[in-house]
């Protein structure tokens, strides 16, 4: 998608579903290591294989992946204003091997006072390839009207 959806495209019966994407045991290691997560959970191969079914990914990662979702698609291109809030609820672990999918459905909407914005709320299903829902989470973001004046 070259440019997103600007407010009004979306519908009560607007839906996305994303491709596919592989987690792996690499892409979960740079993870950890950027971000300090030093929880044997995340470091320690022999803890991991005792207590896990596999290395197991930081919850916020998957998140993390699953907004690159989003915005890999295209979703809010020259549309998005910015990101305002994100509620995530995480349900299920996601492991080195699991490839998951964002389904993405509208929730809400509301125009703001300057007519050329709105609020948009989607819902989130973040599932793995088992079908099973790893993450449910509301994002809100400002986007554009059609009435929106872009800068020369």
């Amino acid at each position: 998608m070259n440019e997103g959806l600007y407010f009004e495209e979306y519908t009560e019966d607007w839906s996305f579903v994303s491709e596919g994407l592989e987690v792996t045991d690499e892409m979960i290691g740079a993870y950890v290591d950027l971000c300090k997560f030093t929880s044997p959970t995340f470091t320690d191969k022999a803890y991991v294989n005792k207590n896990y079914s596999g290395r197991m990914s930081p919850g916020l990662f998957v998140l993390s992946l699953a907004e690159g979702q989003v915005l890999n698609a295209g979703l809010t291109r020259r549309r998005g204003i910015f990101l305002m809030e994100l509620a995530p609820k995480f349900l299920k672990p996601v492991f080195a091997g699991d490839t998951i999918t964002n389904s993405v459905r509208l929730h809400s909407k509301r125009l703001t006072s300057k007519p050329d914005r709105g609020v948009v709320i989607t819902s989130h299903e973040v599932k793995t390839q088992k079908g099973e829902v790893a993450i449910r989470y509301l994002s809100t973001r400002m986007i554009r009207t059609s009435a929106y004046v872009e800068a020369d």
